[in-house]
């Protein structure tokens, strides 16, 4: 098949004289529009061409900081090429399509022009490299995949294992945008970088001599559906590669120590494969963090970041599964707490009657619990009725005191606040968030503690952080979940009435 981006001209396939020639003469008439002007590098043993394909980037009459004026651009090249058919891509916006007459045949054909644009010129071997013979790159592309590496238009990059399956982008570290780093890592000299191959084989065999190279990973790709309909895209000689010249040099597509040498290793072992993978992964690893050190702690500070993700998931699923998602283990006789009333105004001095500050709280750590008094007291107590001179600090768990607002006035007599269980339809995230809010750590031993207020609605726990093990985490959420249901339900009805006083007081000023 010749070009196709003009279906209503005769494209047809040309010859290499004819290739040559007209190569010879569009290259000059870009150099008059382009700094970076170069044809990438067509397979060897191609006979014949569908149309010239040219890379070119910066050009020479437009200022280096503005957008690439596409539209100009065309109408200049259609100019120079003295020719009416030209234009932009539509499915590669990054190329533009021409036809020119087809010199000294111009009554009969066209032949097609493709030139691709290099927008940054930072990038341009790079993108020289993706694209000589034939995107030959992407069978590296291909081949160091599932060993952790993605090769793409932007340059080389290893990627976080823990990381890639749940967020591919954010898994990827930038080692290099250089093709001969990428060939150094992958074991192949320079020729692909200097039209060094004079046949298809010679080709073959190069990339085939890389320590990246398994034929069993492409043997597995191809009973992939997605895979098989990708490669019909692929240039013909890089199918053969894969479908014909693999098998015959390969037989069953396994290496030579994979096999004996009187058998055919017929079938391939997905293990054996998966096992492949994974060793040569972390050998591939350690080179490329070798080779660029300052990626490493990129690498390393991604890794961590994800690893404490997973297993903040891991311990709040765990604490979820013994907090009761209804109203099992509820009874009215739960320890109600000892209430103290804040004052409503900072105090001048200190005295013994002086409330230890809550303690401050950050998103991450927690901190440490107030001491145990020598001896302790009745922890029960009005919601609305005590003042700052009776209190005393904890001796358990359960009788820590609970620092509540004051309100403008008591409630009506009847409206005290009774506990009652948490709703069936609160979700057990609810309740999580519920548990956060009251539970704090001991900072020397990772032991949970009951605060003495709730810390704002917004605040997100990381249990990860609190260095308690699984046992104390599950032993804390399963012991005091009512306890701390019990003190949430006292900070929900001050609030209620809170609000109710206010609304009053707002009707009260209107009304005068």
């Amino acid at each position: 098949m010749g070009g196709h981006a003009f279906h209503w001209l005769d494209t047809p396939r040309i010859s290499q004289d004819l290739y040559l020639k007209v190569r010879e003469q569009t290259s000059a008439s870009l150099r008059e529009l382009f700094a970076n002007v170069v044809v990438p590098t067509e397979l060897p043993s191609k006979a014949d061409y569908g149309d010239i394909d040219f890379l070119v980037a910066t050009p020479l009459h437009a200022h280096p900081a503005s957008a690439f004026d596409w539209p100009t651009m065309v109408t200049k090249i259609k100019l120079a090429f003295n020719t009416p058919h030209g234009r932009r891509g539509h499915l590669n916006p990054t190329v533009m399509y021409f036809a020119i007459p087809a010199p000294g045949r111009e009554d009969e054909f066209w032949v097609q022009i493709d030139v691709k644009v290099c927008e940054d010129a930072a990038l341009f071997e790079w993108e020289r490299f993706q694209l000589n013979y034939a995107s030959a790159a992407k069978m590296l592309g291909s081949m160091m995949k599932p060993l952790g590496l993605t090769l793409d238009p932007e340059g080389l990059h290893i990627r976080v294992e823990e990381m890639e399956k749940t967020n591919l982008a954010g898994s990827m570290v930038l080692l290099t945008k250089e093709p001969r780093d990428v060939l150094k890592i992958a074991g192949l000299d320079r020729r692909i970088l200097s039209e060094g191959f004079r046949e298809n084989e010679e080709l073959y065999q190069y990339f085939a001599g890389s320590w990246l190279f398994n034929p069993a990973h492409f043997a597995e790709r191809l009973k992939s559906e997605k895979y098989a309909g990708h490669l019909e895209d692929r240039s013909a000689p890089w199918v053969y590669f894969i479908t014909k010249w693999m098998p015959q040099h390969y037989p069953g597509y396994c290496l030579p120590a994979q096999s004996s040498k009187n058998e055919v290793c017929s079938t391939i072992q997905p293990a054996d494969l998966q096992l492949w993978y994974a060793n040569t992964r972390v050998l591939v690893r350690e080179k490329v963090l070798t080779m660029f050190p300052a990626a490493a702690p990129t690498y390393y500070s991604k890794r961590q970041v994800c690893l404490k993700e997973f297993e903040e998931v891991r311990l709040r699923k765990l604490i979820m599964s013994v907090i009761p998602p209804d109203q099992t283990g509820w009874t009215d006789d739960i320890q109600k707490p000892h209430v103290i009333i804040k004052p409503p105004f900072p105090s001048i001095g200190t005295s013994i009657f002086t409330p230890p500050d809550s303690p401050k709280v950050s998103a991450h750590k927690v901190f440490s619990p107030p001491p145990s008094p020598p001896s302790s007291r009745s922890t029960t107590g009005s919601v609305f009725g005590d003042d700052l001179s009776t209190l005393l600090l904890p001796s358990s768990l359960h009788n820590t005191p609970l620092l509540l607002d004051p309100l403008p006035r008591k409630p009506p007599p009847d409206q005290e606040c009774t506990p009652r269980p948490a709703p069936n339809t609160m979700s057990l995230e609810a309740r999580l968030l519920c548990l956060a809010r009251w539970t704090l750590f001991d900072p020397s031993t990772g032991s949970p503690y009951l605060a003495q207020e709730a810390r704002e609605k917004k605040f997100v726990m990381s249990w990860a952080d609190s260095d308690a093990s699984d046992e104390a985490l599950v032993a804390w959420a399963r012991d005091m979940w009512w306890t701390i249901w019990v003190r949430q339900h006292y900070v929900n009805h001050v609030g209620m009435w809170k609000r109710r006083f206010a609304k009053e007081e707002e009707k009260e000023i209107k009304r005068r």
